[in-house]
Formats: structure tokens, C-alpha cells, sequence
């Protein structure tokens, strides 16, 4: 049985390592796969769906796409649990962490039914809310979530509302208006009190269709920020993306920012020749996205302090970049297509000048990348039975890989190190502190007064995080996806 494959590639000695071979078939008969998928790390552990439909790691029975984690080893890459108790596919989705534990949506087939679910890693720890709620993807501000939910009435017209969500119970997003809400499926945190939704409104039978809208917490309003179309068509935006104080977004096939005012949200006027924007991904103060500007679908980067669009690649195919992650290193990482016509995707990866590919014969299918202590772990297939007749005819389906080279290796994913590349001045402070930190990413922040009560969450916008709270002794947690530290701070009114 084949438990461990490596693939080295380059000559500083980068690694693309085979997790687990889940859906396992020993007679290599044929191409069975597990397609590990929805990717999320969570308290050093990767949680995942995942289908063992030749049973081999399920105790010979086939429970269908259930939830898996994996610490990075074989032997710690397992089945959590069959969630709905037989061999339906409950497939599991929309991950998110709030208020320190992990949440995520499946469906019960027993039930007839979708839930949202909490776990701990463990099958006794991983209960259902009961909730029978279908929700899209959640975003999370201070210790709530916020996603839709989405359903057909009688006559299979669409119907959505916004919901909130804050850890037991969900109860539709309150609006002080008198409007009806469709929502949409694009939706961002402006800021820890606004969030924008790509949605319609309608007063009294009358609506300028799906738009920018705009809703504050505090006030429970809903706000136009801009009727793109002018009229009461539809204006479809996509890619919602924060960076700094603004959130990037495509509409009609170009690149626009809004600060959440109707006369701050433009396109961006020196990516105007580029069509097709997609997939776009903040990383070192510049926008990474897959744009056409006539010369196919290619890497292209955005940095807004010189309001300039550059063009990474200029292959003369389709490149198709999708699934950025940065693992710390330095690089930016993303799947791309390899040659004209090709359907698979291989790893890729930038520092923003130039790109590099990883291991580019034997690994395709790259999808869905995750980072995880410095490592990115990835759904792929392998197979050499064309490429590399010294391995032997090796066929491996779509499983769960990771990859790792000299510089993650040596990245200590230690707390000390976390603790020390993070200073917070001024402490005591009065209404702010300001963070100072090697660390890429995006760091969310939660403060928590002594009886462990969460008084403040969100996102860190420009290494700064305000608050308005009473003297005394808080603690404040910092997360940026890989590693997370509590910090004492003392707030002196």
C-alpha cells in the first residue's frame, strides 16, 4: 500500500508530499479519489470534506463525502464523522471560526434537511445545531457571523434574506426600514460596524434592482452606495476584496474600490483595459487577479499606492490563475494552467515581479489551497504513468497534498516566535494600540474582558485597532489563519 509519495523539484529542494491516499484502491484497477475539498485550517489541524468511497479508512463502509482532519501526517489524517449515518454525502461547507470554535454547514439526507454543525475535532465533540438553516458563505464581525440564506418558493422564484448568527441561534439581520431584502450572494465587512451587500431593496413595490448596499450594525439600516446601471436593472459585482480601508470588487469586467461612499466607489481608471477580472486576493499591500487585456486570462498585480495594474505573465495560453495562499515565505502561491488548452492546473507561485513554477510535469488538478504552520496543503492528482517510467506506473486520484521548501522548513511555528514578531504600543492606551508585526496576511483581532466575555472583534485595518472601552485589564487575541497569541493590554480613560 502506497502511503507517502515526494516529489522534489527546483534546487532548493521544495517538496510536494502526498498526505494520504484516503479513497485507497489496492488493485490499481482503477482512479479512485477522494477529492478533498472546502480546505480550512483551525488550531493547528486542517479540516476538510472528503469521500472514502472504497471504504479502506472508514472500516470497510462507505459513509459517503463526510468531514475529515488531518494534522499533516497519514496516520493523523482521519475520518471525524459520518454526520447523517449513512452512505449519502453530507458534504460539508462554509467552515468559519467564531468566538473560538469552528462552525460549518452539511446537509442531512436522514433529515431532509441542512444544519450547521460545531466540532471539535472529535465524533463526540461534533454536534448539530438542529437549526434546519441553508446559508452561503459566513463572514465574521467582533462575535457574530453574517451570511444569507437562500431557498425557492412555490412558483421556484429565488428568495434570500440576511441572517445573524452568534454561535446558537440564527435570527434575520434587523432592518429599522421598512423595505424587503433579496439578497445576494457577494457581501464583505467594510469595518466592524458596516458590511456591503450586492443586493436588491424594495420600498413599497418599487426597487432600482441588485446594487451596492450598504448596512450598519448599530443603526440596523440598509444604505444604496450606488445604483451601478442606473435604472432598475441588475449590476452583478463579484470578487469582494478588503485592502486598507477599501474594498475592491468586479463589476461589468472591470476593477472598482469603494470606501463604502457612493462618491468614493470608482473603477479603477489604469486597469481600464483589462477585462475578465477575477478571483482577486490581497497580499502585501497590492491586489493579485486573473484579468484579459487581450492577451487571455494572466497573472496581473495591482498596487493602489502608485494606482498602477502591472502584468505578471504574458504567457501566450490561457494562464487562468485561481486559489491564492501565502504561506510566509515571501511568495504568493496560485494554480494555473501550464499550456494552450490544458484543463489541469499546476502550482505556481510569485513574489510579485516574476513567477516560478512548482513541480511542474507529474502534480495537476491543483484546487482549493490552504495554509496550514507555514505549509500549503492542496487537493491533486499524480501520475507518472507517462512522465517518469522510474516510479512506476503510479496513479493516484484526487487526494490531499501539501507542500513545503528550505525556507517554510526553517519559519518556526512556535507561540515565542508569533509573540515576538508583534509589538502593541501605546499599553496602557486610551482609545487605540497600534500593532506592529513581521506577519503577512490578514490578522483578525478579538478582545475579551477578564470573565472571558468578548467586548470587541474584527479585522485589523492599517496595523491600527480603536475601540471605545471602560478602564482596565483586557486581553487581546491576534489570529492570522496560521498561528494565533493572547496579549494583555490595560485601557487608561
Amino acid at each position: 500500500m502506497l502511503v507517502l509519495l515526494l516529489i522534489t523539484s527546483l534546487a532548493n529542494a521544495q517538496q510536494i508530499t502526498l498526505v494520504k491516499d484516503i479513497n485507497y484502491y489496492f488493485l490499481g484497477e482503477a482512479n479512485f479519489q477522494s477529492s478533498p475539498a472546502n480546505l480550512t485550517a483551525f488550531n493547528g489541524k486542517l479540516y476538510f470534506s472528503a469521500d472514502d468511497s472504497q471504504a479502506t479508512n472508514t472500516g470497510g463502509i462507505d459513509v459517503g463525502k463526510e468531514l475529515w482532519v488531518s494534522d499533516g501526517t497519514p496516520e493523523g489524517t482521519v475520518l471525524v464523522k459520518d454526520l447523517d449515518g449513512s452512505s449519502d454525502s453530507s458534504n460539508p461547507e462554509h467552515f468559519f471560526e467564531l468566538n473560538n470554535k469552528l462552525y460549518f454547514q452539511a446537509q442531512d439526507f436522514a433529515q431532509n434537511s441542512y444544519n450547521f454543525f460545531t466540532t471539535d475535532g472529535t465524533e463526540a465533540g461534533t454536534v448539530s445545531l438542529g437549526n434546519n438553516f441553508q446559508g452561503g458563505a459566513p463572514i465574521v464581525i467582533g462575535n457574530k457571523a453574517y451570511m444569507r440564506s437562500f431557498f425557492l418558493d412555490a412558483n421556484n422564484n429565488f428568495l434570500g434574506i440576511y441572517y445573524e448568527f452568534d454561535g446558537t441561534t440564527f435570527q434575520a439581520l434587523p432592518d429599522s426600514g421598512t423595505g424587503e431584502v433579496k439578497a445576494g450572494s457577494s457581501y464583505i465587512a467594510l469595518d466592524n460596524n458596516s458590511i456591503l451587500f450586492n443586493m436588491t431593496y424594495t420600498v413599497a413595490g418599487t426597487s432600482v434592482g441588485q446594487e451596492l448596499y450598504m448596512y450598519n450594525i448599530t443603526n440596523q439600516s440598509y444604505t444604496l452606495i450606488k445604483n451601478f446601471d442606473d435604472g432598475p436593472g441588475d449590476s452583478n459585482l463579484y470578487h469582494f476584496t478588503k485592502l486598507g480601508d477599501d474594498v475592491y470588487f468586479e463589476y461589468d469586467s472591470d476593477l472598482w474600490v469603494t470606501d463604502g461612499t457612493t462618491g468614493g466607489t470608482t473603477p479603477i481608471a489604469s486597469a481600464s483595459a483589462i477585462n475578465d477580472i477575477g478571483e482577486i486576493y490581497a497580499w502585501g499591500g497590492k491586489l493579485y487577479f486573473e484579468g484579459d487585456d487581450g492577451n487571455n486570462d494572466q497573472l496581473w498585480a495591482y498596487d493602489p499606492a502608485t494606482d498602477k495594474a502591472t502584468s505578471i505573465t504574458d504567457f501566450a495560453f490561457r494562464h487562468d490563475p485561481v486559489h491564492f495562499a501565502a504561506p510566509g515565505d515571501g511568495y504568493l502561491y496560485y494554480a494555473g494552467k501550464s499550456q494552450a488548452l490544458s484543463a489541469t492546473f499546476r502550482l505556481y507561485r510569485t513574489d510579485g515581479v516574476a513567477i516560478e513554477p512548482i513541480e511542474i510535469d507529474l502534480i495537476d488538478n491543483i484546487d482549493d489551497i490552504a495554509v496550514l504552520n507555514h505549509k500549503l496543503y492542496f487537493e491533486a492528482s499524480f501520475n507518472t504513468s507517462n512522465e517518469d517510467p522510474t516510479l512506476g506506473n503510479v496513479d493516484i486520484g484526487r487526494e490531499l497534498f501539501t507542500y513545503t521548501n528550505d525556507e517554510l522548513n526553517t519559519l518556526d511555528t512556535s507561540a515565542f516566535e508569533f509573540n515576538n514578531s508583534i509589538s502593541i504600543y501605546p499599553n496602557p492606551s486610551t482609545s487605540f494600540v497600534n500593532i506592529k508585526t513581521t506577519l503577512e496576511g490578514q490578522i483578525n483581532y478579538s478582545i475579551y474582558d477578564l470573565l472571558g466575555k468578548q467586548v470587541l472583534g474584527g479585522t485589523m485595518n492599517n496595523n491600527i485597532i480603536n475601540y471605545n472601552l471602560t478602564s482596565g485589564l483586557y486581553l487581546l487575541k491576534l489570529d492570522n489563519g496560521l498561528q494565533s497569541i493572547t496579549k494583555k493590554i490595560i485601557v487608561k480613560n
